[in-house]
């Protein structure tokens, strides 16, 4: 058995994929290794700032040997009358070095063949290796990327060594300009003398040595214990989150920890300014409520105090900056940031951000029905929401993120009431898919009313998001629009807010197309939830924007998907489209042209469940609709065994597809279960 190390060194990594790229790259290696039969014991996947790797060790020297059957000619052709080898069977059997003992006559579509089994001896694993792996490093996918060679090789950052070592010889194959070798390197603040390699085992322990803990594991769990042994002593709490760990662990090396102080004033601040400035710098966590944090470095310990006095005076500098912008906003107050909205403009063509909030205050008319909205709240904190964006605090680049978070504070220290601040506060929420959520009744309407205006104010301002092109995130926005409305059980039709909304604009624009576009965000995310794509197409093919609605009706398919007797419905629904597909000018049913009895007792039945369906709608009972629309089954079966829609007499064959054309409707009261695929079915 032997070891095989992997090694890429490269300056130093942007943090949000690194681990992502060292998971891509290990495994890829396994995979490749499985595929070609190479048996492994254990994989270990190593990242820090500066390389990405993989430790395997217990690899077999070559690949597990493989029986292999070659197809030969016809057994007809390759035995005589005697049973014996024929010329054309032995020049088979010579061309691919087989003996008598190894054919076999094997029964395919095209008849009886003559077939030669014969095993392959497996390839070196050091040959497999040299030609793969450079392969395997071609392959990796990066959300961004540079070009610092001749050879125009692609990575997020210049290449500066490569150690690929199977036992104890390196593989000395080419990449991005680098040839492999047995050459590692420390982290800087140690040394810069390369650490040679002997053998693959030999790493973990040599690097640390070297100032580096390449096991991504182990160190995360001495960045855990060095936090705690700095705060040990301390009042306060560290404010981290697993998010942090694993981004500090992204960006160190050899982890140590240090308290460092701040001036008390800047406690003045809101909590959400300090985190911002602290998480800006790297590395830093906050001790609440106090005025120290905990630095994590990646250096010597003798490096502590540089490291204190550095931090104290960068991050002081920028405390500072905020504390000032903070009391220049307090003083200014909401009045004249709201008076300031007027000179910024929102979208070209559509008003400044005072006329959006005014917009969106009088939009929010339209969800006063909501249960337990206080609509003078939701009022005021719409006419306030973007007063913030004319802060010193958010125009300074440092603290766009806190915009909203940052309206708020301005709001009560300007009087106003607890909820109104809230709202402001919440109102840009969720962010991002699985952000948390508004957690007031305010917050999630202004949330939910802003993104549709911004969605609709895209679409004017000639916007619309296509392809990868979407600059104004406008596709997140409908997607949240969905998720907020769900989430919160609102009893709203989107669509009916759209065609509000448009009136206050007083803009042209083909309303179908905002339409269709939360249509498809509303699909997307009912795939998110797990329904089925068929199962999403016949609720949505009549859809009016009600989401929680369709959200309920997806939910009862779902149910009844699989159901031997709901397959045969859906049969059914689908010999139904085909018959009225491009039939046109039906008109009322004539029950003095029924002529068999299939006839009256379908239309009959169609009447009963169509007066029940009515209560049922109302009070949204999906699933006894879809048994009440299933009990229809035994006489549509009958019907169509029965009676020839498409028959000579004119009259009778317009009646029977009115007919038809009649139950149709009924069912698409609940939605177009055509759509619904059937196991084997053929687009």
């Amino acid at each position: 058995m032997i070891d095989f190390l992997l090694e890429i060194g490269f300056e130093e990594f942007p943090p949000s994929f690194l681990k992502k790229s060292a998971n891509e790259l290990s495994g890829k290696v396994v995979n490749h290794l499985n595929q070609q039969r190479i048996f492994h014991r254990s994989v270990r996947t190593i990242y820090t700032p500066r390389r990405i790797g993989v430790l395997i060790l217990g690899l077999t020297r070559k690949q597990k040997p493989q029986v292999v059957e070659i197809q030969g000619p016809p057994k007809k052709l390759a035995f005589d009358e005697r049973n014996q080898p024929t010329e054309m069977l032995q020049g088979f059997m010579k061309a691919n070095n087989l003996k008598r003992s190894q054919i076999v006559v094997r029964k395919i579509k095209k008849g009886e063949y003559v077939c030669g089994k014969k095993e392959v001896v497996g390839a070196n694993t050091e040959d497999i290796l040299y030609e793969e792996v450079p392969k395997i490093l071609k392959t990796l996918e990066f959300p961004k990327t540079m070009i610092w060679t001749k050879g125009g090789t692609k990575f997020p950052r210049p290449i500066r060594w490569i150690v690929a070592l199977l036992d104890r010889r390196p593989l000395k194959f080419e990449f991005a300009g680098v040839r492999a070798d047995r050459h590692s390197m420390p982290n800087q603040h140690f040394s810069f003398k390369p650490i040679r390699l002997e053998k693959p085992r030999e790493y973990i322990n040599f690097l640390r040595h070297g100032g580096v803990i390449v096991d991504p594991n182990e160190r995360r769990k001495l960045i855990v214990k060095r936090i705690k042994k700095a705060v040990e002593k301390m009042e306060g709490k560290p404010l981290c989150t697993n998010e942090m760990i694993e981004e500090i662990n992204c960006t160190t090396e050899y982890p140590e920890a240090v308290v460092v102080e701040f001036d008390e004033q800047y406690l003045n601040l809101p909590e959400e300014v300090l985190m911002t400035v602290l998480k800006a710098q790297g590395n830093l966590i906050w001790l609440k409520p106090t005025s120290r944090f905990v630095c994590v470095f990646s250096a010597r310990k003798k490096a502590l105090q540089n490291v204190k006095k550095g931090y104290t005076l960068v991050v002081g500098s920028k405390l500072y900056d905020a504390l000032f912008y903070y009391k220049n906003d307090s003083k200014q107050g909401l009045t004249r940031m709201e008076a300031n909205t007027k000179r910024m403009m929102w979208l070209n063509g559509l008003g400044s951000l005072y006329d959006k909030a005014s917009r969106l205050s009088d939009f929010a008319d339209f969800f006063k029905k909501i249960p337990g909205l206080n609509l003078q709240t939701l009022k005021r904190a719409a006419r306030l929401c973007k007063v913030d964006l004319l802060s010193e605090m958010i125009r300074e680049k440092d603290f766009t993120s806190l915009q909203g978070i940052m309206g708020g504070h301005y709001a009560r220290i300007s009087g106003e009431e607890e909820a109104v601040a809230s709202a402001i506060k919440e109102h840009y929420l969720p962010k991002f898919a699985g952000d948390k959520m508004p957690s007031t009744k305010e917050g999630v309407v202004l949330s939910v009313i802003d993104k549709i205006d911004n969605v609709v104010g895209a679409f004017l301002s000639g916007n619309r998001p296509s392809g990868s092109y979407d600059p104004l995130a406008v596709r997140r926005n409908g997607y949240a629009v969905v998720n907020l409305i769900n989430s919160n059980s609102f009893d709203i039709t989107l669509f009916n807010a759209v065609d509000a909304l448009l009136k206050l604009y007083k803009k042209d624009i083909e309303h179908e197309i905002l339409f269709e576009f939360f249509t498809e965000r509303c699909s997307r995310y009912l795939q998110d939830k797990k329904y089925r794509y068929d199962e999403i197409n016949t609720v949505l093919a009549r859809w009016k924007g009600d989401i929680v609605d369709a959200r309920m009706r997806c939910a009862a398919l779902k149910k009844m998907s699989g159901k031997a007797e709901f397959t045969k419905l859906v049969i059914g629904q689908k010999r139904v489209r085909n018959i009225l597909k491009n039939v046109q000018g039906l008109g009322k049913v004539s029950t003095e042209l029924f002529k068999q009895s299939a006839e009256k007792k379908l239309f009959k039945k169609g009447m009963e469940t169509d007066g029940q369906l009515k209560t049922l709608f109302e009070a949204r009972d999906y699933q006894k609709i879809l048994d009440l629309l299933l009990a229809m089954r035994p006489d549509i079966d009958k019907f169509f065994d029965d009676v020839l829609v498409m028959c000579e007499d004119e009259k009778l064959k317009k009646n029977r597809l009115a007919l038809v054309s009649l139950i149709n409707r009924i069912f698409l009261c609940f939605g177009d279960l055509s759509r619904i695929v059937i196991e084997g079915e053929k687009n």
